[in-house]
């Protein structure tokens, strides 16, 4: 009896200890989803990559049978029996620990999942533990398929690639399903040891890569004539290595800023979505060709909202002075509030306290017209048309407007661009001087699509505002200034950035440690800073601008403010992004609605109205979006 009660005690000892361990390591684990490499893949406008992804998510369909029996029979045999742990592997292992001295052990498919999503590859005992209680919280938490699913798209394969399908691209330039036996050999042999015997140099992995074929024939998965076959035609596989091109930082986490604000975490889409950009390759390798690390620039369809072209750091969210790129906004006011291009401007000697401004060529004209003043950017009569206009007035103008975001100075400075912004918040402003009164939101996101075709999102024109017309109308405003700008870049300050035969306006800018141009025509526009001492818009920045331009289409669409007007006149504000949604997702959670309804609701609604209204959910409820489109019919 005392041995019972004994026996029983170590018995629960040893249980509750063994559940204590398994609590302690894995109460805090996230779902193996959130932490598998990043499988984010993004594209140009015309569908090419923007970099060739490290991770690609393929669902187990996709990898061909042979490839699965391969890798299970050389890697983990009893995979689909076992409860996640090999026990004469692990008591092999004990054995090579305690008495080789050896820390090692053999590992299942699930073991080498939980090692490589939750922990590092350092070889101790503690690391070993937890490795087996992890196998066993992801055996208790998913199905066997769903863990190989994981495993495929998750194993280190060398040269920093994730999975058997990203390798099967990266190294052989093939889907999965399109993969030999003896490319299939060559794979799985890469887990072994990714970094020796990936596909990159064949030299030396041949034999190695033989002896998966080896299991395979003695597991008659293959016969001998199969297996004399595939040895010979492994000596014959050629490694196709991705040309991988670099990319620029700045645009990735751009793209990513804006996902995370139409509700995408990185999370969901590291699931295998697809990210189309409306970026123009052709523009961004110019830009990157033509540009140094001391430059920014963007390329802007003023018309849309697109962002064509990108380079540089702070485009996005810089801060950098305007100087004089800051003029026409102000001007434009002028405009609408009915001055002329001949209305007259003092340009004398001015003081405004401690602070005497002065023109770039120290000199005075007493009188210019508006039209000049501009044209030359003759900093003291702009200066008094500021103060004409009124210091409150333009501020408001440009904040309330114009919408243009950035560090305002508390003083007359602004009107001389001590204004600290960035490209995207310029180039919003001027969308709505050049397209006649309309302030168009840039954006960089054009779809998100899932790896099974469902389109997430796509993008549509965001107007912020419609500037308010007072004396003069806002595409009147719009096409007298577009009539300065020419003037401009045909004998102003611009005129190095002229191109003969084109239709192009600009305004050049210089601050103290930068230097601008902003060049358009009817379509879209560009802006390039420079930065550096000593600089000048004109000298400086407006011959790099003409050097990429003339290697683009800008200059080619002639300006028709009506036309252009009258395009974004359509766009109206969209009832449905009134819609409480949250509400709705609250109702069917607490059963005050029911799905169904809800379905009934949507079939009335047209196809436009339809995808407006998922889009809007989405950022509420995927897995609500999901359910809705499937009902719907999405999925046939």
């Amino acid at each position: 009896m005392k041995r019972l009660i004994i026996f029983l005690i170590g018995f629960f000892l040893a249980f509750f200890s063994l559940f204590y361990l398994y609590i302690t390591f894995t109460k805090d684990l996230p779902e193996p989803e959130t932490v598998i490499p990043s499988s984010l893949v993004v594209e140009y406008s015309d569908g090419s990559p923007f970099y060739f992804p490290r991770a690609l998510w393929f669902n187990l369909d996709d990898y061909p049978e042979k490839l699965i029996n391969a890798l299970i029979i050389s890697e983990d045999e009893d995979f689909f029996v076992h409860i996640g742990i090999d026990v004469l592997g692990i008591l092999r292992g004990l054995y090579n620990t305690f008495i080789k001295k050896d820390i090692q052990g053999g590992s299942t498919l699930t073991q080498q999942l939980a090692r490589s999503l939750y922990l590092t590859q350092e070889r101790t005992i503690k690391r070993k533990i937890k490795e087996i209680f992890i196998s066993f919280y992801l055996e208790k938490m998913r199905t066997k398929e769903e863990i190989l699913e994981l495993y495929l798209n998750t194993v280190y394969m060398g040269n920093g690639i994730y999975g058997f399908g990203t390798a099967s691209k990266y190294y052989f330039g093939k889907e999965p399903k399109d993969l030999t036996l003896p490319e299939i050999a060559l794979l799985v042999n890469t887990v072994k040891s990714p970094e020796y015997y990936n596909p990159q140099d064949l030299k030396g992995n041949y034999k190695k890569a033989v002896i998966v074929l080896k299991r395979l024939l003695n597991e008659e998965v293959i016969t001998t004539e199969e297996y004399k076959k595939y040895s010979q035609e492994l000596l014959k596989v050629k490694s196709h290595k991705v040309v991988e091109e670099k990319y620029d930082e700045e645009i990735f986490w751009r793209i990513i800023e804006e996902l995370k604000e139409l509700g995408f975490s990185l999370d969901i889409l590291r699931k295998g979505f697809r990210v189309k950009t409306t970026l123009v390759k052709e523009y961004n390798e110019i830009l990157a060709k033509t540009l140094s690390e001391n430059n920014a620039a963007l390329i802007f369809d003023y018309v849309t909202g697109e962002i064509l072209g990108y380079y540089g750091k702070g485009v996005h969210s810089g801060r950098r002075q305007t100087g004089s790129l800051i003029k026409p906004f102000y001007y434009y006011k002028a405009l609408l509030e009915g001055y002329n291009l001949d209305s007259k401007l003092f340009d004398l000697p001015i003081k405004i306290g401690d602070w005497t401004p002065e023109n770039f060529e120290k000199d005075f004209h007493g009188q210019t017209t508006l039209e000049e003043a501009l044209v030359h950017s003759r900093n003291v009569p702009s200066l008094n048309l500021y103060l004409m206009l009124g210091d409150n007035n333009v501020r408001t103008f440009l904040q309330k407007q114009l919408k243009i975001g950035g560090f305002y100075p508390n003083d007359l400075t602004l009107a001389l661009g001590t204004l600290e912004t960035s490209h995207e918040e310029l180039a919003k402003g001027f969308s709505g001087l050049l397209n006649g009164g309309v302030v168009v939101k840039p954006h960089i996101v054009d779809e998100v699509i899932s790896y099974d075709g469902i389109v997430y999102y796509k993008s549509k024109t965001t107007v912020e505002n419609v500037i308010k017309g007072s004396r003069r109308s806002q595409i009147e405003a719009s096409y007298l200034l577009i009539n300065l700008l020419k003037e401009v870049v045909r004998r102003g300050t611009g005129v190095r950035a002229r191109i003969p035969g084109r239709y192009i306006v600009g305004k050049t800018g210089t601050a103290e440690q930068y230097a601008w141009f902003m060049g358009a025509d009817g379509e879209k526009l560009m802006i390039i800073s420079q930065d550096g001492k000593d600089l000048l818009g004109g000298r400086d920045v407006a011959p790099l601008w003409k050097a990429i331009a003339s290697k683009i289409d800008i200059g080619k669409t002639p300006f028709n403010i009506s036309s252009i007007y009258r395009k974004l006149s359509v766009i109206k504000i969209n009832p449905l992004k009134y819609i409480d949604y949250q509400y709705i997702y609250q109702m069917i959670q607490e059963g005050k609605m029911t799905i169904d309804t809800l379905v009934r609701i949507l079939k009335t609604f047209d196809d436009e109205s339809l995808f407006e209204f998922l889009s809007f959910m989405n950022s509420i409820s995927q897995d609500l979006t999901l359910q809705l489109w499937s009902l719907l019919g999405g999925g046939d």
